[in-house]
């Protein structure tokens, strides 16, 4: 398939080092160096101590038609990749966007584009402008917004490659609720504290704080299976201990983080509902903080 890939941040060049394998990928990038970068070297994938290069397509902006568009932006530039790919000829496109406010946004967009959305289980870290280190092998989970036909490109998709699977399922929704669950609890406070996603679980006193945060969120997003949910989120901390999260990353690194998309989602619904969520208000505003403060260093 000809695929294009809407950013290049962690996830963006990690779907288009491992896709290239079987697929013509272009990615469209902000910024011309970038795609300058990556058009002269490739995309490097670091995994399990192994380098990995992968030849691909790169450019700034967004233009063409593509059998899939996979937009890996993160929330806070979804709004100008929207008002783009409105200007490009229907087609099939793929968002892999962590938390779930964009779903309000692509319930209001009105294309013809057919809409698909994806939760990624993976962990990334981005280490230049063409290099990436994936830290946590994972799957992408994947169905259709608006219950399109996708007998064709799911049969593709799943045509699978070592360390990076794409699996279809209809219950895309519970998916994604739990995957924003696992990271209410742990990219906030990891960023708060500036520890690692072990710390979490190691210190009774972050545990603690992560409890609170999970109550909240289960409360709010109506879960059931909580044992289940709480062994999973604990699970995660344990099998990416020495990993930095997303959000600690933005902070160090002086970004806007995606605090809107995760808690911020969370609080609108639990206004909605008249449910009272204190820590999670105590997160996002000090979050708010951080992110207008330049964090010199994470030791």
């Amino acid at each position: 398939m000809n695929i294009g890939i809407v950013g290049g941040g962690a996830i963006g060049l990690l779907c288009a080092s491992y896709l290239s394998q079987h697929h013509d990928i272009t990615v469209f990038t902000r910024r011309n160096e970038q795609a300058e970068e990556i058009r002269a070297s490739g995309i490097k994938r670091i995994v399990k101590g192994e380098t990995v290069q992968a030849a691909v397509h790169a450019q700034a902006g967004i233009t063409g038609v593509f059998d899939l568009l996979i937009v890996t932006v993160k929330y806070h530039h979804l709004q100008d990749v929207l008002d783009k790919l409105s200007t490009l000829p229907p087609q099939r496109i793929l968002f892999l966007q962590n938390g779930m406010a964009h779903l309000l946004d692509l319930e209001n967009w009105k294309t013809d584009h057919s809409l698909y959305i994806g939760v990624v289980e993976h962990g990334a870290m981005k280490v230049s402008d063409h290099e990436v280190s994936h830290t946590g092998i994972g799957v992408i989970k994947w169905g259709a917004f608006h219950h399109e036909e996708t007998a064709d490109i799911k049969n593709v998709l799943n045509e699978s490659v070592s360390h990076f699977q794409m699996i279809y399922t209809d219950e895309w929704k519970r998916v994604l609720e739990e995957k924003l669950l696992v990271n209410v609890c742990i990219n906030p406070l990891t960023a708060l504290l500036h520890v690692k996603n072990g710390e979490l679980i190691a210190n009774p006193s972050y545990e603690h704080m992560m409890t609170c945060a999970f109550e909240e969120a289960v409360s709010i997003l109506s879960l059931s299976e909580k044992e289940r949910l709480w062994l999973h989120v604990v699970s995660i901390c344990e099998k990416t201990a020495d990993n930095q999260s997303s959000m600690l990353q933005d902070i160090v690194k002086g970004r806007q983080t995606e605090r809107k998309a995760i808690i911020g989602y969370l609080l609108k619904k639990a206004q909605a509902q008249g449910i009272a969520a204190p820590h999670l208000t105590f997160f996002h505003r000090s979050l708010e903080v951080l992110e207008k403060k330049q964090t010199k260093s994470f030791e």
